[in-house]
């Protein structure tokens, strides 16, 4: 069995580690970490049962494929420390804006790299990540890889090009699902209902309607026809959200999200 490296082991790569455990695909043992502090590797020791340490260089050394589960402006510093320890194992880019030729660049050497875009969900087992991979990577190898990201949700194979979408409608989309549920939430309770059981039956409405939408195969227009009756209520609700572009204002924040993230990277 592969062994997994990840440098960096916060609540994503937790998050990450857990699912990979609890589907299966490997056991604690087969897991090494490092953190720069301990309490944060003592934690992922305590709840994972996996092998943790200070030393960058050893997680590469220990590891078969490696993950670089830190924060975007680490990555030059890390990568430095690590590119003579690197022979076969493939890498696995866990960030916003670090592209495979970026990658390859500070790498300074020929190495295997997969780039993929998770969003938070995947805590939960319900997440989606993008991934994409450079000309060194097998077909082999990268099914490997996209076998791992599915034990969090799903995992999609993108075009490169578009990972900064990824980053929007994967990375970002949950805020605006949450703010689309608190405001349900809110109406609820301007009517009267406790808002306790109000995001029970905002959360709930929306778990139902994207899980609806993804296994009915149906388009969203057509499943949305099917609960607007003639006359009915959902219909007026559509109309008023209409009359304030409610559609357009999605469209344009998801496209601010991908415009930001270009500008930012």
């Amino acid at each position: 069995m592969k062994k997994l490296g990840f440098i960096g082991c916060g609540n994503m790569a937790k998050a990450m580690i857990r699912q990979i455990i609890t589907k299966g695909l490997c056991q604690p043992e087969d897991v090494i970490a490092s953190a720069l502090r301990w309490e944060t590797l003592e934690t992922a020791h305590n709840e994972l049962g996996i092998t943790v340490a200070h030393d960058n260089r050893t997680v590469v050394r220990e590891a078969d494929i490696v993950f670089l589960a830190i924060k975007p402006q680490d990555y030059k510093n890390v990568i430095t420390e690590i590119r003579y320890e690197i022979e076969k194992q493939l890498i696995v880019t866990v960030a916003p804006g670090k592209t495979l030729k970026w990658v390859e660049e500070t790498f300074e050497r020929d190495v295997k790299i997969v780039r993929t875009m998770p969003n938070t969900p995947c805590m939960v087992g319900e997440g989606v990540t993008g991934a994409c991979k450079n000309s060194f990577v097998t077909e082999a190898e990268f099914a490997e890889i996209m076998k791992l990201l599915s034990a969090f949700g799903e995992a999609i194979e993108v075009k490169e090009s578009v990972m900064d979408v990824v980053g929007s409608v994967g990375g970002s989309a949950p805020a605006l699902v949450y703010l689309f549920i608190e405001a349900m939430a809110d109406a609820a309770v301007a009517d009267g209902m406790h808002r306790d059981v109000a995001y029970r039956f905002a959360t709930q409405s929306v778990l139902g309607s994207a899980k609806m939408v993804r296994d009915s195969g149906l388009h969203p227009g057509e499943l949305k026809d099917q609960v607007c009756s003639p006359g009915g209520i959902a219909i007026e609700a559509v109309l008023e959200l209409e009359q304030h572009n409610y559609r357009s204002a999605v469209i344009e924040a998801v496209r601010a999200c991908t415009k930001k993230s270009k500008d930012l990277f």
